[in-house]
């Protein structure tokens, strides 16, 4: 019943959030503004941006199959990974995660686990990525303040001490164990065991670290993957009048990057287009081709996803229902297993 409560708090938030983000870009820029710049939009140009999101989740696949040693088909990992993004796109609190972990764990030598901890894996190289590359981006924002590009670059010296730091840990595990065990017995409201178990989880999704030749390609992967969504933003900008460099692409591809970690409705509307709609401004982009991209790439996306996930349901063929089914069941167990730790803390 708490979790059940807190779920819709949760759900009620970001949609406040989205709201309050649609608004402030209705405040900031005039509506006729982004309707004529969707009008004269190249569609030539938002075809290209359209193949490099499809190039996008192409290396995506590649980059978690090698996370799960190669045991299994690409095209398995690609389907299941694709209906994830579905789930996320049009579901609330990333249940799409879930789901991508369940389906994974059920193809055999996969275990859930593992599942769950490469995509924590995932997501940690993704942001590390976005963090590291935002500096070398500021170049082309000349209205950001000195102390913000201070910072901007600070995060991305932070980022590739943090890339080295889970390095060592996944070559060290007894020493990280060993490490992380002294530091969560001082902190009395956690269950160190558990949290513990957490961390091995996530040293396990980072087995290709602790061989060089699979470290280096891991970073490869990790770089790789976002070559297409950088010149997927270009090509968006200039289909709806814009005109940035790849580098200025990039800036509002770290900007978004950022800004969906807010929380939101499903499918990120709201903070999305803020995120995007300010770095375009901050370029000195027009106000119609800040929130004609913002509304374009968005839609691009969301319609990719739907019909990347679809097919994956079919050659998977497992059901929408069925999967929010399996996905529910397991989230049910563990919150049973979690409030049941809880009461032992409590006692």
């Amino acid at each position: 019943m708490e979790s059940s409560g807190q779920n819709r708090r949760q759900l009620w938030i970001g949609i406040a959030v989205s709201a309050l983000s649609i608004a402030l870009i209705l405040l900031l820029i005039d509506p006729a503004e982004i309707v004529d710049s969707l009008r004269q939009a190249e569609v030539s140009l938002i075809g290209w941006s359209a193949l490099a999101i499809l190039a996008f989740m192409l290396i995506r696949a590649i980059r978690w199959r090698y996370m799960l040693a190669n045991e299994i088909s690409w095209s398995q990992t690609f389907h299941i990974q694709n209906i994830g993004y579905m789930f996320n796109m049009v579901l609330p609190f990333r249940l799409g995660d879930v789901a991508r972990a369940v389906l994974i764990g059920n193809v055999p030598p996969i275990t859930l686990a593992r599942g769950l901890s490469t995509m924590v894996v995932e997501r940690i190289l993704d942001m590390m990525f976005i963090v590291a590359l935002l500096p070398f981006t500021l170049a082309e924002v000349a209205s950001l303040p000195p102390w913000m590009q201070d910072g901007a670059r600070a995060s991305g010296i932070v980022a590739v001490i943090a890339i080295g730091a889970l390095i060592v840990a996944a070559n060290q595990r007894k020493l990280a164990t060993r490490w992380g065990t002294a530091v969560l017995n001082r902190i009395p409201f956690l269950n160190t065991e558990q949290w513990i178990g957490r961390m091995n989880e996530l040293l396990d999704g980072l087995g290709s670290l602790t061989r060089l030749k699979d470290s280096v390609a891991l970073v490869f992967f990790s770089i790789a993957v976002w070559i297409p969504i950088l010149f997927a933003y270009r090509w968006g900008i200039l289909a709806v009048g814009g005109n940035v460099s790849l580098l200025g692409a990039s800036f509002v591809v770290c900007a978004a990057a950022l800004s969906i970690a807010l929380p939101s409705s499903p499918g990120q509307i709201g903070v999305f287009h803020i995120g995007v709609t300010a770095a375009m401004l901050a370029l000195g982009q027009s106000d119609g081709a800040a929130g004609g991209f913002a509304v374009v790439y968005h839609a691009l996306n969301l319609i990719s996803m739907v019909i990347l996930g679809l097919i994956g349901l079919a050659s998977t063929g497992a059901t929408f229902g069925s999967v929010i089914e399996t996905t529910q069941r397991f989230m049910r167990r563990r919150q049973t297993v979690e409030d049941g730790d809880l009461s032992k803390i409590e006692s």
